[in-house]
């Protein structure tokens, strides 16, 4: 029922709240003028029944011009040129002031204040007083102005109750509605405050974060050439001098990709190109990056990703994701360690695993160890990091279709499992694995 409603009210995302509030009223108005509309025929004038009957024509009109062409604006004035003939009209014919008019006037001026444009309340609610009261003198300065149409006292009295009821569920269904789409609009306000405020936080923190971390290498590069203008460097001491500048220099850059590719998934400019993807094909120059990583550190890399296994996935964001897995695991692996991925498929999902025996994940770390405010540690060689990497990784997993998990001790290692659905490699594929690789490895740069 309430999937219906919505559906006639017409969704948040492509309605104001003014335009389903005006629509919510015309269906609202049509259900109660069809319910009273036997009761007019049967007690009252055949003119009445007829102005019953026309008048919910009418807002049917308006109303379909309104939910389905989108002329919100121009439904909603139109409707007030209507409701203000129909209720003179029907003043008229439904017995002046011995019948219920006085308070249909009093729901139209609610229909008016709840429907019309905020711009027009000077025109259509200083207008219903007008007329009510205009009517009403006429009717008080000339008595044979109205005929009496009721044929009795029991008509009289049915039409006033009837009236009364119907005017009840109409302001009932109109204002159980404005109060749930106000209540829901302002819960949606505040819970973009809140996220608008997290939003903020991390910025700051990010920001923190970048202005620490770039000053270390800047000042090591401004050290080093320095010593290169004031002294005769032997060849060793250069070449361990070239080391420590490309070690900091890489790790500047992997850091300043992360936060680019937060900053564009923050902006929504981000989206999943899903294809049919190779997993050996797509990473096979990230784990050639991150084993001349892990060489450096003697840390051995076991891969195992069948070339036969494809997912639906994004080439960039996959290979993204996997470097920064990669990357983490030898950033808390000791010398002489061990870092393993494979890739294995489970009915139609494949799982990319990602494991380590390093020094594991801090307990009190892992039931925010997907959020900036976890902070970054310091790797087993003190490398440095701005703890976005592990957060990028959910949000791009969950951007895929996929899910990023993760099992962890103290002391024993990490293991972090991608899940991405599988997928069947069309017959021939023009792919080349060089082109790939190198697309997967310029992410973002």
């Amino acid at each position: 029922m309430v999937r219906y409603w919505k559906w006639l009210i017409g969704d948040k995302d492509h309605f104001a709240l003014e335009g389903r509030i005006f629509n919510a009223t015309c269906v609202a108005l049509i259900i109660c003028v069809l319910l009273y509309t036997p009761i007019s025929y049967f007690l009252l004038t055949m003119e009445l029944f007829l102005i019953l009957v026309g008048m919910a024509f009418l807002v049917g009109v308006l109303y379909y011009l309104s939910r389905f062409k989108g002329l919100s604006r121009v439904s909603a004035t139109l409707f007030q040129i209507a409701l203000n003939i129909a209720l003179v009209v029907n003043y008229y014919y439904n017995a002046g002031i011995n019948g219920p008019n006085h308070i249909i006037f009093l729901v139209a001026f609610f229909i008016s204040a709840a429907t019309a444009p905020i711009k027009q309340y000077y025109i259509w609610l200083p207008l219903n007083i007008v007329l009510l009261s205009g009517i009403m003198m006429a009717e008080y300065t000339n008595p044979n102005f109205i005929e009496l149409t009721y044929r009795d006292t029991t008509s009289r009295f049915v039409d006033v109750f009837f009236s009364y009821l119907g005017i009840v569920v109409f302001i009932f269904i109109v204002t159980m509605f404005v109060r749930r789409s106000y209540n829901r609009q302002r819960e949606e306000l505040i819970a973009k405050s809140i996220a608008l405020e997290e939003a903020n936080n991390t910025k700051n923190k990010l920001l923190s974060i970048l202005g620490h971390d770039l000053k270390e290498p800047l000042a090591s590069l401004q050290g080093y050439l320095e010593l290169l203008a004031d002294f005769e460097l032997d060849e060793q001491e250069q070449k361990e001098m070239n080391a420590q500048l490309l070690s900091m220099t890489r790790n500047t850059s992997f850091m300043l990709s992360n936060i680019l590719a937060w900053t564009r998934a923050q902006e929504q400019r981000l989206s999943a190109d899903l294809q049919i993807l190779g997993v050996k094909e797509v990473l096979t120059h990230v784990v050639e990056l991150a084993r001349s990583i892990s060489l450096k550190k003697d840390i051995s890399l076991g891969v195992d990703l069948p070339r036969h296994i494809h997912v639906k996935a994004d080439a960039q964001m996959l290979a993204l994701v996997i470097r920064n897995l990669l990357m983490n695991a030898i950033k808390f692996t000791r010398k002489g360690g061990h870092v393993w991925i494979t890739a294995i498929t489970e009915a139609d999902k494949c799982i990319i695993v990602v494991k380590d025996d390093g020094i594991g994940i801090p307990e009190a770390m892992q039931t925010k160890i997907f959020r900036v405010e976890s902070g970054s540690r310091r790797g087993t060689d003190s490398e440095k990091g701005t703890g976005l990497g592990l957060m990028l990784c959910q949000e791009f997993a969950e951007k895929m279709g996929g899910q990023l998990n993760f099992t962890s001790r103290a002391d024993r290692g990490t293991t972090f499992s991608l899940t991405l659905p599988t997928a069947q490699m069309p017959a021939f594929s023009f792919r080349k694995d060089s082109q790939v690789g190198n697309e997967a490895l310029e992410l973002y740069h």
